[in-house]
């Protein structure tokens, strides 16, 4: 595959282990090759996606600020094909190359907001760092935080996969805006210990790579 992979803790993903090349020998591929027709004949009790998973790149998860639902380690698909046409979801996890601002030493919010407030905007340029985050509001929609669970549209939604998000500033930010036209707003199922879309803003959807198949 012709990916750009990332280093451990700059941005969420990394590339599996094995994933450069090396020469093998000729029984192994003998036992790859009765493997894969073998597997043919389960295909049919075996589909779970209509997306074909051999197509889509391989990932793997280096940062904890999707737990518990990506643990460290895990290896991901991502569907490129996603959001061709489509637009993404609330509840979907996606992938996408984050703002600039996301990628500094300290992350940066493309424009000036009140503390208690998300940051609204990214940073005008996106990085070449691969994020991982559950879709959590759209376009047009308005968003906050109050004890880590999300506000979307004045109401406290329903988020049985976050964990439990303790005293850390990001995890109440009252104040509701709303997301920019073309824009998602991204967060960590580990609300207490993610990097996202509270610090650096929402993501626009050129900048979104696909949809998080696990």
């Amino acid at each position: 595959m012709a990916e750009i992979w990332h280093t451990l803790g700059e941005g969420d993903l990394g590339p599996p282990d094995g994933q450069v090349a090396s020469t093998q020998s000729r029984a192994r591929q003998y036992a790859i090759c009765v493997g894969l027709l073998l597997a043919v004949a389960f295909v049919a009790a075996s589909i779970v996606s209509k997306v074909d998973r051999a197509a889509a790149p391989v990932y793997r998860v280096i940062s904890g600020s999707m737990e518990p639902t990506l643990a460290v380690g895990q290896l991901v698909h991502i569907d490129k094909s996603a959001y061709v046409s489509s637009s993404p979801r609330i509840g979907e996890i996606i992938a996408f190359y984050g703002p600039a601002g996301a990628v500094s030493e300290v992350p940066v919010c493309g424009v000036q907001h009140s503390p208690g407030e998300g940051c609204p905007q990214p940073t005008p340029t996106e990085s070449t760092k691969i994020f991982i985050k559950r879709v959590v509001a759209g376009p047009g929609e308005t968003v906050a935080l109050v004890d880590g669970s999300v506000v979307r549209d004045g109401v406290t939604q329903d988020e049985p996969f976050a964990q439990p998000c303790g005293g850390d500033s990001g995890c109440n930010l009252p104040l509701q805006f709303e997301v920019p036209a073309g824009h998602w707003f991204l967060l960590g199922d580990n609300r207490e210990h993610s990097d996202d879309s509270r610090y650096w803003g929402p993501v626009p959807k050129a900048w979104i790579i696909g949809s998080v198949l696990k």
